[in-house]
């Protein structure tokens, strides 16, 4: 079992497959340090986010959760039960934009 909550949103982290391994500053860029995070949200960054812009100025979650996107995504999330993963392909529709 996961215990705490995730950084990004705040929900708690439940047992399961939901749960992914973020890369602060992406391995591509040098990173290590990772942080726990729902699927979900760990998708909503990949898909705002190119890997440079978080290596440059979203390394951290404070930094993430300042983006435009990001804020609105965790807005809508955080209100959503802990174990809900969308099926609506969030993440694929919005990449590259």
């Amino acid at each position: 079992m996961h215990e705490g909550a995730c950084p990004l949103c705040g929900r708690p982290l439940p047992p399961g497959g939901s749960i992914d391994r973020h890369h602060l500053v992406p391995r591509s860029h040098g990173g290590t340090s990772q942080v726990l995070l729902h699927k979900i949200c760990h998708q909503a960054i990949h898909a705002l986010l190119s890997e440079a812009e978080l290596a440059r100025a979203f390394n951290t979650i404070a930094a993430l959760r300042t983006h435009p996107g990001i804020a609105r995504f965790v807005a809508w999330v955080e209100k959503r039960p802990p174990t809900y993963q969308d099926r609506s392909k969030w993440a694929r529709s919005r990449r590259g934009k």
